[in-house]
């Protein structure tokens, strides 16, 4: 008896593998990598007390960090900054609201400034500590964080994409090498309407169509006499 192979098996295991395994796995690598590399710069970023000076080199835009989460119903804290001359310096909170979270601590951007200069600058962001970087380091911690984040994110929808195509397409293949396997067997054991060993002939029933004898109306035994 030569029953068909089963197919569809391994690519149905292969899809599930890409879809259930393989797609949460590469978004969560490229999540945590993301997010790991970028927030190393601010984890190293040392804080600065209320009221404490931070060293400035050269004149660019700084960003200012405050501990805690302040979401769009909570005021920002007010921050003053003193530069190296003893003047005060214009803060400016922005539009838009930042915060971000690692390692149990919660970070929110207060403002930005522009250095005047190479010196210590004093910040006070009413009695909180703060962590003060230069724009274009902030600006990095984004590209940090995005660019694992983006690749991560796009193996994860390329590999689940792929695991529902290989899915589906294992599925079928299954249900069809499962019918053809089926009735072969069927034909094997000789069920009727099916080929192979022991099945019953085709054609007509013993007996069907068998000649008649010639009609005799002198025949008194004939049943076809009137």
């Amino acid at each position: 008896m030569n029953v068909p192979k089963r197919r569809g098996l391994a690519l149905t295991i292969i899809g599930a593998v890409l879809m259930l395994v393989i797609a949460p796995t590469a978004a969560g690598i490229g999540i945590w990598k993301g997010v790991s590399r970028g927030m190393s710069v601010v984890s190293d970023t040392r804080w600065v007390a209320p009221g404490g000076t931070v060293q400035v080199t050269g004149a660019e835009d700084q960003t200012i960090l405050v501990e805690g989460r302040y979401d769009s119903t909570s005021p920002l804290p007010t921050c003053r900054v003193t530069g190296p001359d003893g003047r005060p310096i214009n803060v400016d909170q922005g539009n838009a609201r930042l915060s971000m979270d690692w390692g149990g601590t919660a970070y929110t951007r207060a403002g930005t400034f522009h250095s005047s200069g190479t010196g210590d600058y004093t910040i006070d962001c009413t009695g909180l500590r703060t962590k003060v970087l230069t724009s274009q380091v902030a600006n990095d911690v984004a590209r940090r964080v995005l660019v694992p984040l983006g690749i991560g994110l796009g193996i994860g929808v390329i590999a689940f994409l792929a695991g529902v195509v290989l899915l589906v397409v294992g599925i079928v293949k299954l249900v069809r090498s499962g019918q053809e396997r089926a009735h072969a067997r069927a034909a094997a054991a000789g069920w009727p309407g099916q080929h192979g060993p022991g099945a019953p002939p085709y054609g007509p029933p013993p007996g069907y169509g068998a000649p008649q004898p010639p009609y005799r109306p002198d025949d008194p035994e004939d049943p076809y006499r009137r």
